[in-house]
């Protein structure tokens, strides 16, 4: 049994107490391994993970040499999107980008509490909108953005959910962030740091100038960042 009064994910610190009482019993500590799967593409979803520390992926495949990510979960929210909206898989990939930990319970679990407890049911509603607007975000940068603009926005997502300026992002994926090949990670990389916004080293990047890589975004970041301040704040 975990102690969700004391969890740093967002979703579960801002439980009531009788929703705690809820949740509590069916909740687990658990260690985030790196490429950890979590929810394997069209199969059902065993547990459903609320992320304190780390960053998860959930990425889109066509053929097996074809994917990028659709967006990421940190601190503040939970995988199974699919069982909060009421199915029990979904196409998509879902595994462990930065190593962490975080609690989980069974997705029959988060099903009846979900049915027990309005104002949890309520919050993880909210947050599953919060990541559509994210995954629409990740939709129009795909689209209009350029590879610097893209990648400056992912470090800055990856950055928030891990509250640090050292973000452990490897090229690989990288080119899987912002659905580019490698070379171009690379070139995208170089730029940033010739501008002095950034430094690496094997699979680590180091944000120098925030306020400098969120003016290289270009406005692709801060829209779903801003929704989820208006929902959770």
């Amino acid at each position: 049994m975990a102690n969700a009064s004391l969890s740093r994910n967002i979703i579960l610190s801002r439980l009531s107490a009788s929703e705690r009482a809820i949740l509590a019993p069916h909740l687990e500590p658990v260690d985030l391994e790196l490429r950890q799967r979590l929810e394997p593409p069209n199969k059902p979803i065993e547990h459903v993970y609320f992320v304190e520390d780390g960053i998860v992926s959930v990425v889109a495949r066509g053929s097996p040499d074809v994917q990028v990510e659709v967006g990421i979960v940190g601190h503040e929210g939970l995988t199974g999107l699919p069982v909060i909206m009421g199915t029990d898989r979904s196409p998509h990939d879902v595994f462990v980008q930065a190593a962490g930990h975080g609690q989980r319970m069974t997705a029959d679990a988060l099903r009846r509490a979900m049915e027990i407890s309005p104002g949890f049911r309520a919050s993880v509603l909210l947050f599953a909108h919060v990541f559509t607007v994210q995954a629409g975000s990740t939709a129009l940068a795909n689209a209009k953005a350029s590879i610097a603009e893209r990648l400056s926005r992912w470090i800055l997502m990856a950055q928030d959910r891990l509250e640090s300026h050292n973000v452990p992002l490897t090229h690989e994926f990288l080119a899987i962030m912002i659905g580019t090949p490698r070379p171009g990670v690379t070139i995208a990389l170089n730029d940033l740091k010739h501008r002095g916004l950034i430094t690496t080293s094997r699979g680590l990047i180091s944000v120098v100038d925030r306020s400098g890589l969120e003016r290289a975004s270009n406005g692709f970041y801060g829209g779903p960042e801003r929704e989820f301040r208006r929902l959770f704040s």
